[in-house]
């Protein structure tokens, strides 16, 4: 291995170890969303430090063709060592803020979705529901005109025939009303508290 390669390795694995200290302070910023479970947080453990032994490995291999050295391992020691020094403290800094900038974004971004698509699709559903409603209303109280109408010829000689029937089928005639009356009645509210409600919506 000629000494022109030797110091690029050596320059190439104490920028690899500089890549791995920053890479190690952003994924402990979020270990903390998975702390708590076991079973995730080993698993991704296994796959960082799996993935950051590729990424170096890799590394290593385009400028060496992978050919392990002493000095490699204290190169990469010593790119960790003037992260951790010099340039940590930025980082996390740094980080904090693109996490906080990528915060606002995301709100923002959730904001505007309600605001342009959720809140009229919401609005033309709770339109389109009153109209139906309004209309059904409508519809309604004309069919009960149109019976009323058309039962009120019915409704004078079922009177005079009324009147012709023996007093105890009377009674029972004036039982079966009042039940049909309070059924009547009970259908109407519930119909009254529907439209009600949507109307106020």
């Amino acid at each position: 291995m000629s000494l022109t390669i030797q110091f690029s390795t050596i320059m190439a694995m104490i920028g690899g170890g500089f890549y791995l200290g920053c890479a190690v302070d952003t994924f402990r910023r979020f270990n903390v969303y998975w702390k708590g479970q076991r079973l995730l947080f080993y698993s991704l453990e296994i796959c960082f430090w799996s993935l950051q032994t590729l990424v170096l490995f890799y590394l290593l291999f385009l400028v060496n063709q992978g050919e392990l050295r002493l000095y490699i391992f204290l190169a990469v020691f010593c790119g960790i060592a003037a992260y951790k020094s010099l340039f940590a403290t930025t980082y996390q800094r740094l980080l904090e803020f693109i996490i906080h900038a990528m915060k606002s974004c995301y709100q923002v971004i959730v904001r505007l979705v309600r605001l342009v698509i959720v809140r009229p699709i919401l609005v033309l559903v709770h339109s389109l529901l009153a109209i139906t409603l309004f209309f059904i209303g409508i519809a309604f109280s004309v069919i009960k005109r149109m019976v009323t109408i058309i039962f009120f010829p019915i409704r004078i000689i079922g009177k005079i025939f009324y009147r012709l029937l023996p007093v105890n089928a009377q009674k029972y005639l004036v039982a079966l009303a009042g039940f049909y009356s309070k059924i009547e009645n009970n259908t109407i509210k519930r119909w009254k508290s529907i439209w009600y409600k949507g109307g106020s919506r």
